[in-house]
């Protein structure tokens, strides 16, 4: 007889889990635009390089941050799909 087809849904779980607390901690980020004015750093080139840094950093958060919810909505509905199927084949074998 043939292996049984193990689903690991537990797992899966896990993932989900796992991948929402990774966007909660993206999600608290701080900003660089505290670093201050021209004014209070004396180099308007550096504020320029800061707001430019931070900028790029927020993007690459957002991306992050999209990814984690397209993996997490992925995960979610293999879930959706393996209990839904185990639940029809358990009807019909009724």
């Amino acid at each position: 007889m043939a292996d049984p087809i193990r689903i690991p849904v537990d797992e899966l779980k896990d993932t989900i889990a796992k991948l929402a607390e990774i966007r909660s901690r993206i999600e608290e980020k701080t900003g660089l635009e505290r670093a201050g004015t021209e004014e209070d750093v004396g180099d308007s080139g550096l504020i320029d390089a800061v707001g430019s840094f931070d900028g790029a950093w927020a993007a690459g958060h957002d991306r992050v941050q999209e990814n984690v919810d397209t993996y997490k909505d992925a995960t979610q509905g293999i879930i959706d799909n393996f209990e839904k199927t185990d639940s029809e084949t358990t009807k019909d074998l009724q």
